[in-house]
């Protein structure tokens, strides 16, 4: 009786081990790149609900076995890519990946440097796309932030931008000297080393696909000068097809008032080439350009060059090598206050015949490689190089205005500078939950300021930096974010100091429709060669005492509450009240008495804090009608210790925008008002205060056929007259002619 128990026991054993053999299977097959068709390799395979798993080989092909049958649940994952989740139930399988990019129009990559969808950025973000630069009738890259809450640019002439400030955050008196924004070109440092300003009007507009602003502290991933937020140009990549785009504007300034005893009708023009191409594993990019402007006033001319371009190689949809750069010249007049309100469109006589020439070159090389379906690695080698030099009698048959008119002193001051680093960067993705990243900085400035007599000599300077972030997503609601940056700069045996910038961030999104978001971080900015070491200022006539022991400006406590709320498919609001408390801001401090000339030390003395709210909201009742407002409201004050009032210069608490964009059939228009509040305090001429403003501008296009289009534009409608700073009249009307074709 046992001999059968056991006889039949074994026969159901081997039955059901039948059974259980019968019921499983291997798929296998191949996953792709879906914007070039090539084989992906280190992707991850996975079976869902299991611990099976595969990655995809050299070629992307993979295999997994003893799999349940019938239809099985598959997820394949990599850096830089969608995620893409399939049903399979015959085999081989094709699957195409497409990266991160094309998840949808708001994709943000500078908040935390890794693409991700702007409801989750755990900042104020802010995106400007090449069409809405298009649809404005914007002419420069200064002009190209209006409609951004927040932001406040500041400018002396059509080609000299004094500073670019959000929040409050930037000094304006140092004419673009020590700006406490950080302008990045494609993510690498795009400022000048001598004086820690960027040549903001000098970005090709036809180069840009998009522009990023990033507003609040984030020293915790770029270091130095990144204490008001960084703005990112992302730009053109190569199309699929080879694409030309050439455009022309040409435009004329108003007449200005009667009163103002200035006559004459200036023109302007821009002409621009983009081309775009594919062939094979190589793509490029090429923007040339050139600006010219007879400017509005005296003193304000200038002429532009620009070349732009990119070359890519994809070794394999894996591993890729890029290579960039940019060139801009310009030569234009060294801008110069007016004779008096009344006459403001006139320059005193020794200031006629002063003009700059800049050359710049802004290039880099970066390699990306995928090395596992975790692991994304890339490193970049940059470079920055600046030749500009400044004639102070360029007429010297004119006694009027040569050098021994008491004004000026020399002839002529040359500043050659030289910008090297490198910038490596490994992202680790870890589990679902953890998206890590961690890299180091190593930069290398050398300055040369002609004569070190009134400018700041030979100078090397050094910084280290070395910085770590994760993303930390708890839930599919909750994201905290934190990062450190450790920073050590150092000019050669001379002076160097170490900064720690910390940043914690979280993102929670309430609903479908509603993320809120929290940020407490802290920042710093070396101060530049030019703050320490500048001994006489001849465009504006003011003598310094040199201080090269300046210590880092701190921004100790930077905070920042907001929410990005999607009330219907058709309005959208995002709105931010923030907090930032500044110690150690540098100021210039008048050392000169009543009578004599003035003269000025640059020092560590201001603690400021500024604070307030902004809102911006899009409202889209039609399909061919989009509205957008914006308002900021800035609560500045000085916190020093025996202060004489508490009014910090140069801010205004008040600053909005409002635009429509509209289309019919072949037909497009837009119209813009921007506006800001009275400036109550200046420094440099005091009593000269700007007053408050609004601007009116306005654009209509016309599709002439598929391939060209025409545009006519109206900047300052009214023709009104104002100063952005004291003492330097800002355009009136414009009128503006406009080409596009496109190939």
């Amino acid at each position: 009786m046992v001999l059968i128990i056991k006889k039949v026991l074994f026969s159901l054993g081997l039955l059901l081990s039948w059974h259980f053999l019968s019921a499983q299977y291997t798929i296998s097959g191949r996953v792709l790149d879906a914007s070039t068709g090539e084989g992906l390799s280190y992707v991850n395979v996975h079976l869902d609900s299991s611990s099976i798993g595969v990655n995809t080989d050299q070629k992307g092909n993979f295999t997994l076995e003893n799999l349940p049958s019938g239809t099985v649940h598959l997820t394949f994952t990599m850096i830089g890519f969608q995620t893409s989740h399939v049903l399979a139930h015959t085999s081989p399988i094709e699957v195409k990946l497409h990266p991160e990019i094309y998840l949808a129009d708001e994709i943000v990559i500078s908040a935390t440097k890794k693409t991700q969808s702007l409801h989750l950025a755990p900042a104020s973000v802010s995106v400007v796309t090449q069409a809405a630069l298009t649809a404005k009738g914007i002419r420069s890259f200064d002009d190209a932030f209006h409609d951004v809450s927040g932001i406040q640019v500041t400018r002396s002439s059509g080609s000299n931008v004094q500073s670019l400030s959000i929040r409050g955050a930037s000094e304006t008196a140092g004419g673009g000297i020590g700006n406490r924004v950080l302008l990045l070109l494609d993510g690498r440092p795009a400022i000048t080393p001598e004086s820690g300003g960027a040549l903001w009007n000098l970005v090709p507009l036809g180069a840009i696909e998009r522009i990023e602003v990033i507003k609040g502290a984030y020293s915790s991933l770029f270091g130095s000068s990144a204490m008001g937020g960084v703005i990112n140009v992302i730009t053109l990549n190569a199309d699929t097809v080879p694409h030309t785009d050439f455009s022309l504007e040409y435009g004329l300034h108003a007449k200005p008032p009667a009163y103002t005893m200035y006559d004459g009708y200036h023109d302007f023009y821009r002409l621009g080439i983009t081309h775009r191409e594919s062939q094979g594993k190589w793509s490029y990019v090429f923007n040339g350009g050139a600006r010219g402007n007879e400017g509005h006033r005296e003193k304000s001319s200038f002429t532009t060059y620009n070349a732009f371009g990119k070359l890519t190689y994809h070794f394999s949809p894996n591993r890729s090598f890029q290579v960039s750069a940019m060139y801009n010249d310009i030569f234009n007049d060294t801008p110069a206050t007016w004779l008096s309100r009344t006459d403001a469109y006139r320059v005193a006589e020794h200031r006629k015949d002063d003009t700059q020439h800049k050359r710049e070159i802004n290039a880099d090389a970066i390699y990306t490689a995928y090395a596992h379906a975790n692991v994304k690695y890339s490193t970049r080698f940059y470079y920055y190089g600046g030749i500009t030099d400044f004639v102070f009698n360029d007429d010297p048959g004119n006694d009027s205005t040569n050098v021994n008119f008491g004004k000026q002193f020399i002839d002529t001051e040359k500043v050659i500078v030289h910008r090297g680093g490198n910038n490596t960067q490994l992202d680790i993705s870890i589990g679902n939950d953890h998206y890590l990243i961690a890299g180091i900085e190593v930069q290398r400035d050398y300055i040369d300021g002609r004569p070190d007599t009134v400018l700041y000599g030979v100078h090397t300077a050094w910084n280290f930096g070395a910085f770590v972030q994760d993303e930390w997503m708890i839930s599919d609601r909750f994201i905290i974010t934190g990062g450190i940056r450790f920073d050590e700069y150092s000019i050669t045996n001379i002076f160097s100091e170490g900064n720690i910038s910390p940043k914690i961030a979280a993102v929670y999104k309430a609903t479908s429709r509603v993320s809120i978001r929290a940020l407490l971080a802290r920042a710093f900015r070396n101060p530049s060669i030019a703050e320490r070491y500048t001994k006489f200022e001849q465009g504006g006539g003011l003598s310094f005492l040199p201080n090269p022991l300046l210590r880092a400006e701190k921004l100790i406590l930077s905070a920042e509450l907001g929410a990005r709320m999607t009330i219907t498919p058709q309005i959208k609001i995002d709105a931010s009240i923030f907090y930032n408390r500044y110690k150690d801001l540098i100021s210039y401090q008048q050392r000169s008495f009543p009578g004599e000339p003035l003269k000025f030390e640059v020092i560590n003395l201001n603690n400021a804090i500024m604070e307030g709210f902004e809102i911006t909201a899009d409202y889209l009742p039609l399909s061919w009608l989009k509205l957008q407002a914006g308002y900021s409201y800035l609560n500045a004050w000085d916190a020093s210790e025996g202060r004489f009032n508490d009014v910090l210069p140069y801010k205004s608490k008040h600053t909005g925008f409002a635009s429509v964009y509209t289309s019919f059939k072949k037909f497009n228009a837009s119209a813009q008002a921007r506006g800001r509040s009275r400036i109550d305090e200046v420094f440099i001429y005091p009593g000269s205060e700007p007053e408050g403003y609004i601007i009116y501008n306005g654009r209509i296009g016309y599709s002439i056929n598929p391939k060209l289009d025409a545009s006519f534009s109206i900047q300052n409608i009214t023709n009104k007259q104002y100063e952005e700073i004291e003492r330097y009249r800002m355009e009136g009307r414009t009128n503006q002619f406009g080409l596009h074709l496109s190939l």
